[in-house]
């Protein structure tokens, strides 16, 4: 009889929580269209495009439009917002299809929107976190009836690091990197975080885009302090936004390279040399044949420097030359995206 009645008290406590989640739903702010390059094979651009610069399935903003999502009451669905719930804590999930062991080194993030108008003034802490997934981590089902047996961020973030609001760059485009102190290490299916609790608090808000409902997999979370845990972001705004949120984990570049024995979703990528100066080689391995190969790369800001499309190639070494000599010295993310999958990692150019 107590495991009955810890059901239903369990039971109660789920739905009271969903019931005051649910007087609030989310309003599409705004919508922009992206600039995607469609020039010919090895043909660079300097096309600002969003890009990503991380692993999604499906592959970030598909359709071509980037949306910020905003808390019908005040904030934003991705960031902070008007719950008396407190769900100020998002992540977003990616699956690691082929179990492949790698290091993640920091997050760059899409941010959508600001404003200092409490006590934070610009320094209000912005805390970004790396979660392992695991099974029945996470509340799924039609609302309030929701159980906890969808996969979702397990435990203590294995990663931690912070920026301030004042760091979060909301030009549309530019993403704001936040590094880890060292590499990560991951060998399955994670999840990265934004917890912008601290924001919310200091009376400051903040917000990361995202892409249209329907272009996720269900991999995107909300922590709700009621429940202690994370619920589908689909099933909490009642089963209308599923969507991928614009926070890009970036992989170590020892990791996952062209002379390992492991793949990561049936790719491997190296940059050499790395730091670069004038020029550098991209060099990617397919276990496979693959479709819709491209080789990306951006700058901090989000700016697109080189787009090469490569259409279907199968299994096999491959090389890109990237011509660095007009390229500002700094930290960029290089890409390749394949059978709608993003793997990135990152190149220095040294001057």
């Amino acid at each position: 009889m107590k495991k009955i009645y810890l059901l239903l008290a369990t039971t109660f406590v789920v739905g009271a929580a969903f019931a005051q989640l649910n007087n609030h739903q989310a309003t599409i702010l705004d919508v922009k269209t992206i600039t995607k390059s469609v020039g010919g094979d090895k043909t660079p651009t300097d096309t600002v495009g969003w890009t990503g610069s991380s692993n999604f399935l499906p592959e970030f903003a598909v359709g071509g439009q980037v949306f910020n999502y905003g808390y019908n009451g005040g904030g934003y669905v991705y960031g902070t917002n008007v719950s008396t719930n407190e769900i100020n804590h998002v992540a977003q999930g990616y699956n690691n299809l082929s179990a492949a062991s790698f290091n993640v080194e920091g997050v760059l993030l899409g941010f959508i929107g600001k404003d200092h108008v409490g006590t934070g003034n610009g320094s209000s802490v912005i805390t970004v976190n790396l979660y392992n997934m695991a099974a029945n981590a996470a509340y799924e089902g039609t609302l309030p009836n929701v159980t906890q047996t969808a996969d979702g961020p397990s435990g203590t973030a294995v990663a931690t690091t912070t920026i301030t609001t004042a760091d979060a760059d909301t030009a549309f485009f530019s993403l704001t990197y936040a590094q880890f102190s060292t590499p990560v290490a991951v060998s399955g299916d994670f999840a990265a975080s934004m917890d912008a609790n601290a924001v919310k608090t200091a009376s400051d808000t903040v917000g990361l885009a995202s892409d249209a409902n329907g272009e996720g997999q269900r991999y995107a979370f909300h922590y709700v302090p009621a429940l202690t845990g994370w619920v589908v972001t689909d099933d909490l705004f009642g089963g209308n936004l599923d969507n991928n949120i614009a926070i890009f984990p970036v992989i170590d570049e020892n990791n996952v390279g062209i002379n390992d024995k492991e793949f990561y979703n049936d790719m491997q990528l190296s940059a050499f040399p790395n730091p670069a100066n004038n020029q550098a080689t991209i060099s990617f391995r397919l276990n496979k044949e693959m479709s819709n190969v491209n080789i990306k790369m951006v700058d901090l800001t989000g700016k697109e420097v080189l787009n090469v499309n490569k259409g279907t190639l199968a299994a096999g070494l491959y090389n890109e030359t990237v011509d660095a000599t007009n390229l500002e010295a700094g930290i960029y993310f290089y890409s390749i995206i394949a059978n709608g999958t993003r793997f990135t990692k990152k190149l220095t150019i040294s001057k």
